[in-house]
C-alpha cells in the first residue's frame, strides 16, 4: 500500500509548534532534531496563546489514520521474496547461494539501533550487536553487513536501489571460501499508513592468506 504523507512541513502538538525549514520536506530526507533551529523554526509560546485565545479549540481533535499493516508477517513474506531475487543475481555470476539464518537473527539488534537513531535522533549503543558478531562469526572469518531504509515495500524496487550501491552490489555477488548470506527486514508502521522497512544485507567467509 502506499503511505498518502509524502512530506511533512510542521510537526505540532497542543503546546509546541515546529515549521520545517530544510531544503527537502521529503520523509526519507528530513531530520527530526527539533532541537535543531536550522532544521525546524519553533512558533513563540506567546503566538501559540494568542491562537488559543482567538479560538476555541477545547472541542477540536486531531485523528490519525491507524497502520493496519501486519509488520511481522509482512516483513518474514519480504524475506523471502529478497532471498530468491539475491539468488537469482547470484546465479547471473555463476555462484551459488547459501544462507546463514542464526546470522540472520543477530542482524535484528543492528536495525532497532538504526530506526531509533533516525526517528527520535538518538544514537544507540550497537555494543550488543557488535558483541554478538564476534560470537558467532567463527576464528578467521569476515564479516560485512549493509544496512538500508525505505518508506515503501516494493522489495523489487528496494532490490534495484540497494544493487545502485557498490557496496550492496559487491557484497550480494561477493564470493569465497565457505561463504555465507544473511538478509534481515523490519517494518516499523506509523500512523496514516507511514511506513520505515529497513533490510540489512550481511555475509560471513573465511580470509585466505
Amino acid at each position: 500500500r502506499v503511505a498518502i504523507t509524502a512530506g511533512i512541513d510542521c510537526v505540532f502538538n497542543d503546546k509546541s509548534f515546529y515549521a520545517n525549514t530544510q531544503p527537502s520536506n521529503s520523509i526519507s530526507k528530513i531530520k527530526f532534531h527539533l532541537g535543531e533551529p536550522v532544521l525546524w523554526k519553533a512558533v513563540s509560546e506567546d503566538a501559540i496563546q494568542s491562537m488559543r485565545a482567538s479560538k476555541d479549540t477545547s472541542n477540536m481533535q486531531i485523528v490519525l489514520n491507524p497502520n493496519l499493516i501486519d509488520p511481522y508477517h509482512t516483513a518474514a513474506n519480504l524475506e523471502h521474496q529478497l532471498r530468491r531475487l539475491i539468488r537469482d543475481e547470484r546465479e547471473q555470476h555463476d555462484l551459488s547461494t547459501h544462507w546463514n539464518d542464526n546470522l540472520c537473527h543477530l542482524l535484528l539488534p543492528a536495525i532497532s539501533a538504526y530506526e531509533i537513531e533516525r526517528a527520535a535522533g538518538v544514537t544507540v549503543s550497537n555494543e550488543e550487536f557488535q558483541h554478538a558478531v564476534r560470537y558467532a562469526v567463527p576464528t578467521g572469518f569476515t564479516f560485512k553487513g549493509y544496512p538500508a531504509q525505505f518508506n515503501h515495500l516494493n522489495i523489487r524496487q528496494i532490490f534495484r536501489e540497494c544493487m545502485r550501491s557498490e557496496v550492496c552490489s559487491d557484497l550480494i555477488t561477493s564470493h569465497g571460501d565457505e561463504l555465507e548470506l544473511a538478509i534481515k527486514i523490519r517494518i516499523y508502521p506509523y500512523p496514516e499508513n507511514v511506513v520505515a522497512c529497513w533490510v540489512m544485507f550481511a555475509c560471513q567467509y573465511r580470509c585466505i592468506l
